[in-house]
Parts: C-alpha cells; structure tokens; sequence
C-alpha cells in the first residue's frame, strides 16, 4: 500500500488538531510513569510549536491589514476584542510575533519543534541586538549559527552566545565588534536606567534598570544580607513557621540593607537617618489604638502593628490634634533610645537576642517590650535589641489572635522568650545562648516582666 504525503492547508490542519485534542481521554489514572514522561515532554513540544506558528499567523494578519480589513481595527484591538487580552498583552503578543516573523530561520525551526519557544525568542533579541554590527549576509549566517547551537544550549545560554557567533561569522573581526557591542550595551543601560514606584494597599511596589556592573555589585550585597538572614536553629523546629521563597528571602535582604543604612547614619541630613513617623490623629485614639497613622511625605495608613514596630527604635513627631483636625501642639523631635541606653543595650545583648540568632548589634532595633502607646518606658529594663526579621515576630498587629514568640526580661535582667504554644506547650522561657532555661532555675524563676504581645 503506497501512503501519499498530504499536505493540509493552515485551516484544516488546527481544525484536525483541535479536534483530536477533544478527543483525548481526561482519564490517565492507570498510565505508567515513563508514559506519562514522555506524553509530558511531547505535549511541550507541541507546544512549543503551536505557539511558534500562532506567532507567524499573527505576524502575517498584522503586516496584511487582515483585521482592518475584518474588523475595522488594528490586530492589537482585535486581539483585545477577540481574545479579551488586556492592551499589554496584545501589545506584548504582536511585539512577540514581530519579532519571531523577522528571523525565517527561526521561525521554520520553532514551527517544526527544532527549538523551543524560550529559546527562539533568546535567539530573535540577540539578532536583534547583532544586526546593526553585521552586513545582510553575516546577519542570516548568524540566524543560522544560533539555531544550530540551540541543539545543545538553553535560552539563557544562547542569549549569551554572542562571542561564539560574532568568531563565527566574522572572524577578522569579532573582537571589535564584540568590544564595541559590550560598550554600546553599557551606554544603552546607563542612559536607561530607571527606578519606579507604585503605592499599593500595604505595598509599595516597583521596578527599574540598572546599568550591569552596579546591578551585579547590588546583587552581591543582596545575597549576603539574604545567606545571614536564614532561619535561626529555634524556628527550624516549628513545624508551623513560614517557609520562605528566594524572593522573600531577597526582600528581606533589602529591608536589611536599607535598616543597617539608617543605623550607621549614611543617609544625607536632608533625607534623615532612623525612621521617622508623624502622628496626626486624635491623642486620645493614639493611646487607645495607634491605627490610622500616616507615614511623613505620604500619609499612607499603616497598620497598628506596623506603627509599633516602627516607633520602638525611630524619631518620634507628635502632632496632637483637637476638634476639627486643629493642631494643639507639634513635639519636639526627640530620639527615643539615647545612645547611653543603646550602648548598654549592645553590652547586655551582644546583637539579637533571640536564642539562636547571632545578628550584629549595629545592625538591631531596639523594641520596646511594653510598648511606647501604652506607657512603657524608654529604658534598659523595657527594651531589647532585635533583628529586622525577629523584631516583627515578637511584635504582632495589637488585635492579632496568632500564636505567636513573647519577650520578658527576667529577673537577672537578662532578655529571655517565649515560644508559640504549637512549637512548647509549656512554653519554657528561652535565651539567647542558653535554652530552655538555665539548669536549676525553678519554674517560677523569671519576673513575669512586660510581654510583646498585644
């Protein structure tokens, strides 16, 4: 039997292959593990190539005019029409499939599964980037020289393949051409650099561009502040304590730098050094809640606990206010832990004093254990040093229900803590070097002194 090679136009084969998809089976409850690896790895690559050819229709409806033709309206609108795409993701869609109709060879390669979709669009930027360096016949050798690496190098890898194609095809002078890329590149991300922000419900959150060499720098100091705030050997035993993702860990490695950046005073005096936090709001409400206060320059709400945590170790600003929003007094500025207590307060503690943490004093907070809104005082008795991360896990939003970490100072006069019922149902007091409690201490041993908690 002679089997003849059918070639289906455009229409009739997706119009075939929607209908086979219909037609798979949704039970796959007794398939075999290397079965189901290798259904895994073919549906990707169709994938794969499905989307490289919705990428070339669209390119081609685009440059035909198809959708003005249709509809009456550009093939970004369209696609928000047709698709309910919002306006970036039509614009990044044809953005996309711009770029992929550019490059023919890519574009064959994606569609017949030669390459994926991650690496044809790595591949159709890094051309971008080499056109204006090469002649018309160097730019489609190069086309040609970055499909075939994909065949043992991944999207990131390809995207830094410009070395290995510049020798490729140019050789005489792939050194210039690399070393004038290298530098355009750093004039292109100096002359683009950008920082961003957007004020969100309890966020801020924002997105910008650095030049390489300062990025990487900044990357650096990131990862060490993120390698020094892993979890204490205490918190590794709680079966319920939050796992955190590298990109919380990131953040928290920022917050880090920027705390350590106000307590060494880097800061220029018309920027201030610790936190600073205007009060306006009713006196007595204050007292009774700390909520509804407002961040200086913005007058964002912030939450009570937030608040709290905040003016333990920050310059504090009352703005007293009467009827009608009327200001009855402005305090002076005053900075709550003097450096005799702080410096006390390094002596006793040595840096953080939850048990098992061993960040550096310079870089603590000072909390106030019976907090500043509810008459606790601003001295060694009431206060402990704590890092960034511990002083939020020990200072809860003041109606918070969670089993949480207290702080107390003992009788010795010595920091010691409280774990959450779920990790010490007897919750036995901890220090910091030395728990549970020190051996021949009777149960009642410890002041029961001021807790954190609300």
């Amino acid at each position: 039997m002679t089997v003849r090679n059918v070639h289906l136009t455009t229409s009739q084969a997706l119009a075939e292959v929607a209908a086979l998809l219909d037609r798979i089976d949704p039970d796959r409850s007794v398939m075999e593990p290397r079965a189901r690896l290798d259904c895994a790895r073919l549906a990707r690559t169709l994938t794969g190539r499905l989307e490289a050819l919705a990428d070339l229709l669209l390119a081609e409806a685009d440059q035909t005019q198809a959708s003005l033709r249709v509809s009456g309206t550009p093939t970004s609108s369209w696609l928000g029409m047709d698709q309910r795409w919002s306006k970036r993701e039509a614009a990044g869609a044809l953005h996309r499939a711009k770029e992929l109709a550019q490059h023919p060879s890519v574009g064959e390669a994606a569609t017949k599964g030669r390459i994926g979709s991650g690496q044809a669009r790595a591949i159709s930027r890094l051309l971008d980037q080499l056109s204006p360096q090469l002649q018309p016949g160097e730019q489609r050798r190069a086309e040609e020289v970055l499909v075939d690496l994909a065949a043992t190098m991944d999207a990131d890898q390809l995207a830094k393949a410009a070395g290995q194609v510049l020798s490729a095809v140019a050789p005489s002078r792939a050194n210039e051409l690399h070393e004038t890329r290298l530098q355009r590149e750093a004039e292109d991300a100096h002359r683009n650099r950008s920082l961003r922000f957007f004020r969100e419900a309890g966020s801020v959150r924002f997105d910008g561009s650095l030049p390489r060499v300062e990025a990487e720098a900044w990357l650096v100091l990131l990862d060490a502040h993120a390698e020094s705030l892993r979890r204490t050997a205490v918190e590794t035993r709680d079966p319920l304590a939050e796992v955190l993702t590298p990109e919380q860990r990131r953040a928290d490695a920022l917050i880090a730098m920027i705390g350590r950046h106000q307590v060494t005073r880097q800061a220029p005096s018309s920027g201030g050094d610790r936190p600073r936090v205007l009060v306006s709001l009713d006196y007595a409400r204050l007292l009774e809640a700390a909520a509804g206060a407002g961040l200086i320059s913005t007058d964002e709400p912030i939450s009570a606990g937030e608040l709290r945590r905040l003016t333990c170790d920050a310059d504090i600003i009352p703005a007293v206010l009467g009827g009608q929003s009327e200001v009855l007094d402005v305090g002076r500025e005053h900075r709550l832990v003097t450096p005799a207590i702080r410096t006390a307060l390094h002596l006793r503690d040595g840096g953080c004093a939850f048990p098992t943490c061993h960040t550096r004093p310079a870089v603590c907070e000072a909390h106030h254990i019976q907090p500043w809104w509810a008459g606790g005082r601003t001295e060694l008795a009431n206060l402990v040093l704590l890092c960034h991360h511990h002083h939020a896990l020990v200072e809860p939003a003041r109606y918070g229900t969670r089993d949480q970490w207290e702080v107390r100072i003992a009788l010795d006069g010595t920091p010691e803590f409280l774990p959450p019922a779920r990790l010490d149902t007897d919750r036995s007091p901890m220090r910091r070097g030395r728990s549970p409690a020190e051996p021949g201490r009777e149960e009642g041993g410890s002041r029961a002194g001021p807790r954190s908690a609300a």
